[in-house]
């Protein structure tokens, strides 16, 4: 088995093994008075390389985009986070992380084991899939309860423990990246 295909099994392994770990079946919801009166997307053009690693860099996690908003109200309220891009995964997998203030937004996994660091994982099965189809869509959506007051809404992203070392595979990289907050 060549490496490739070991590592791929062993991220496999660990995801399928923190899955039980990792949440509940029944979280209480999370209610809070939002009439999410206002909306904003932002976007990035073209395709954003990745070179950080997950399993080994610190920190683990790339800054892909950014932005601020405005919570209005007097009370608690939520910001309503839905992203969506093309990934480029050319080794194993690429995980995503959107956070409020430093603080990541309910919805991604709490942890894989030996790796704390909330995120949500797409990963490829199979190894031949990178050099056939490395581009997919995702789409993930978000949820964070905020105090009135300015935000700080950032989207990270990380990949593969092995990004660049295969020379005849593209490096690793999130297409047409696109966040929508909803708040008020």
């Amino acid at each position: 088995m060549d490496k490739r295909l070991k590592l791929t099994s062993a991220l496999i392994f660990i995801l399928a093994l923190s899955w039980p770990l990792t949440g509940q079946a029944a979280d209480a919801p999370v209610v809070c008075r939002s009439s999410a009166g206002t909306v904003k997307a932002i976007k990035l053009q073209d395709f954003h390389n990745i070179y950080t690693k997950f399993q080994f860099d610190r920190p683990n996690l790339q800054k892909l985009m950014s932005t601020t908003v405005q919570v209005t109200g007097t009370g608690l309220s939520c910001i309503v986070a839905h992203f969506s891009a093309h990934a480029r995964i050319t080794d194993n997998y690429i995980v995503f992380q959107v956070r409020v203030d430093g603080v990541p937004m309910e919805g991604h996994l709490s942890g894989l084991i030996g790796f704390p660091t909330p995120v949500v994982v797409t990963l490829i099965e199979d190894s031949t899939e990178q050099l056939f189809d490395p581009v997919r869509m995702v789409a993930y959506n978000f949820f964070k309860q905020v105090s009135p007051g300015i935000h700080t809404v950032e989207v990270l992203v990380a990949a593969g423990s092995n990004i660049i070392t295969n020379p005849s595979n593209l490096i690793p990289s999130v297409g047409s990246p696109v966040l929508t907050l909803e708040y008020r």
